[in-house]
């Protein structure tokens, strides 16, 4: 059984001892304030959610996907906190219902700091690369069985973990070092990658942080007390619940709107799929409203409003087990209306997620990530070969030069891949496209 103090643990990441409890901003309001101030936050104003090059400047980009979700999570947070106290007791649980709010909240604000240029579109063109091209299959001969396996199935939920642990920040280690609570709720996938072909994972597809955090999330795990499943492998914590369905409840209503300002819905197609997650609808007010934009708006506020109340339900309901450790399917896969939203999911697929823009924004993605990974990766072979005293071709010198802090970058290919994928994945797609077309001519 875990316990909520230690759930909602203070501590630091790599940091000795606690920072002393300031009275006029919680330790999860700095961690919220160290995600939005950081680089890789501020780049998801130039990935798409999903609607990319080309689209109406109304339409949502992974940053505000991400600030739409960190409010959602907020309210979810601190709805499900007061029930938490109420249930375990103000001195056991050791926060109040705005702390688990704000935890919820930086969690959610950070889900998609791993996301690659072309979002998951981009996933899949680097893990199909390292799979199906020459010179991806060169690169994995000789890597771990591990790194293999994270490279031909990259996750942007284990680079973002890297991101916020690693990468980002001033301070020399622990990257923003946020909160263990934080991290763990951040966490949708607690478990690495196989470190040998065939083992058995929680999930088949997908993992939580890369081999070379491993020991950053062992921290994570032994200081808030999630139930080990095996090898490198935990439970949820159970705050990571309620991220999920902050971002479910964004995307899955908000993409609906969205297409109705691309013109890949009407109005009435919208209405349609919105009106049956709200249930009740106050006809008078509906009607008083003479503008269809505002409709949707409605539409959407009070859509979102009822995934909220529905998913802080189910949580509690569910909120025993998943203090035992034992895994729960996403909350509005279990609530009522869950129906409604498959209807939704199947219009996204076909019309949205699918459709001519969206396959024409994939090309330009699959172009642009290939060529990337051609001229880095065969710079960056050419470039262990040499070794540290060697000299490379101009070519391929003046392209690593582009490269942050590539003097820094190992020699060994575990190394160097490694930043090689930081680079790329962090990337926006604008920027990834404008390297793309330098490299190419």
């Amino acid at each position: 059984m875990m316990r909520w103090k230690s759930l909602l643990s203070r501590q630091r990441l790599a940091k000795p001892g606690r920072d002393p409890e300031l009275p006029y901003r919680s330790a999860f309001e700095i961690d919220i304030d160290r995600i939005t101030f950081s680089t890789s936050f501020r780049r998801l104003s130039d990935k798409q959610q999903v609607h990319g090059i080309g689209g109406s400047d109304y339409v949502r980009s992974r940053l505000t996907h991400s600030m739409e979700a960190s409010r959602v999570g907020r309210s979810l947070g601190a709805w499900a906190g007061q029930e938490i106290i109420n249930r375990y007791g103000a001195e056991e649980v050791g926060a109040t219902p705005f702390d688990i709010g704000d935890i919820v909240a930086a969690a959610a604000l950070s889900h998609d700091v791993g996301t690659p240029c072309f979002a998951h579109t981009g996933e899949d063109i680097v893990s199909d690369w390292f799979r199906t091209s020459d010179l991806g299959r060169d690169i994995l001969d000789g890597l771990p069985d591990q790194q293999c396996h994270e490279l031909t199935r990259f996750e942007g939920n284990a680079q973002g973990f890297r991101v916020l642990t690693r990468l980002q920040g001033w301070r020399p280690t622990g990257g923003l070092q946020l909160t263990a609570a934080t991290l763990g709720a951040y966490s949708k996938y607690p478990w690495s990658a196989p470190a040998a072909p065939g083992e058995q994972r929680p999930h088949k597809r997908k993992y939580g942080f890369l081999g070379s955090e491993a020991e950053l999330f062992r921290w994570v795990a032994g200081e808030l007390g999630l139930v080990p499943l095996g090898r490198d492998a935990w439970c949820r914590h159970p705050l990571a619940y309620l991220v999920e369905a902050a971002d479910d409840a964004c995307y899955s209503i908000v993409d609906i709107e969205d297409a109705v300002k691309m013109r890949m819905l009407s109005f009435d197609e919208a209405e349609d799929l919105l009106r049956p997650v709200i249930d009740e609808l106050d006809q008078g007010e509906y009607r008083s409203i003479d503008d269809e934009d505002r409709k949707l708006i409605y539409l959407r506020a009070r859509a979102i409003d009822k995934l909220v109340h529905d998913a802080a339900a189910m949580f509690l309901e569910r909120l025993p087990a998943i203090m035992e450790g034992k895994a729960c399917p996403a909350l509005l896969d279990m609530i009522e209306r869950v129906d409604a939203l498959k209807e939704i999911e199947e219009v996204s697929y076909t019309r949205i997620y699918r459709g001519q823009q969206r396959c024409e924004t994939d090309i330009v993605a699959a172009r642009t990530i290939t060529t990337l990974l051609d001229a880095y990766g065969e710079a960056f072979l050419a470039r262990e070969a040499a070794g540290p005293y060697g000299e490379l071709p101009r070519r391929f010198s003046s392209l690593l030069e582009t490269v942050p802090q590539v003097r820094a970058v190992p020699y060994d290919r575990a190394g160097w891949v490694r930043a090689l994928l930081d680079y790329i994945a962090g990337m926006t797609d604008r920027f990834a496209i404008r390297q793309a077309q330098l490299i190419a001519g």
